[in-house]
């Protein structure tokens, strides 16, 4: 009987694979897995970035309706009592700390739906965020203590007056942060005028 010996009996007693082929076949096999781990780690860090980036334009824009609250909390104490000045205090008494180089950390405070008194970021380590689980009206916060967890965030507030055009009142809302080993830190600004839509009879 005639024996027809494969191609494949005849590779292995030969002495099998060489170590060039070895290592080529090794090289592939690294190029076939590395190249989809980049990909699943750059596209990672792009959905990261891209949800920090939503959570601070939301943040700067709270910031902005923070200050607007503050304005219309002044007017209606105006329709009760006549004497007080509302525009006057809203931009040139009340509120310098917003007026500062530095902004002004607004949040409400704890379930009672009041904007806190605005607090120089010099004086509240540059304005950072805090979350706080405990609270249904607003989850973030520049007080740190029980209950809360700093955040990568940044807040800060500030009004610009302008005597030239006195029924205005520019307010910026700027948030930065930094996404994990980046060096540079990104940032995000929202701004808006305010008025004096109710003027003193």
């Amino acid at each position: 009987m005639i024996r027809n010996n494969s191609k494949f009996e005849q590779f292995w007693r030969t002495g099998g694979f060489s170590l060039v082929e070895t290592l080529v076949a090794i090289s592939l096999l690294l190029i076939v897995i590395a190249g989809p781990m980049t990909i699943t780690a750059r596209s990672a860090k792009s959905t990261t970035f891209a949800s920090e980036q939503v959570q601070a334009f939301f943040l700067a824009q709270e910031g902005i309706e923070l200050a607007q609250k503050l304005r219309d909390d002044l007017l209606l104490q105006q329709f009760n009592n006549s004497t007080i000045q509302a525009w006057n205090q809203f931009t040139t008494t009340l509120y310098n700390n917003c007026r500062s180089a530095s902004g002004c950390a607004l949040h409400w405070e704890s379930n009672t739906g009041v904007v806190s008194n605005p607090l120089s970021c010099a004086a509240i380590s540059n304005c950072r965020l805090h979350y706080r689980d405990s609270d249904s009206r607003g989850r973030y916060t520049h007080n740190s203590g029980a209950g809360t967890t700093p955040t990568p965030f940044t807040r800060q507030v500030f009004f610009t007056y302008n005597p030239v055009s006195p029924e205005r009142v520019l307010v910026r809302s700027l948030v930065t942060w930094r996404t994990g080993s980046l060096v540079s830190q990104q940032s995000v600004q929202v701004q808006t005028y305010l008025y004096n839509i109710y003027p003193n009879p």
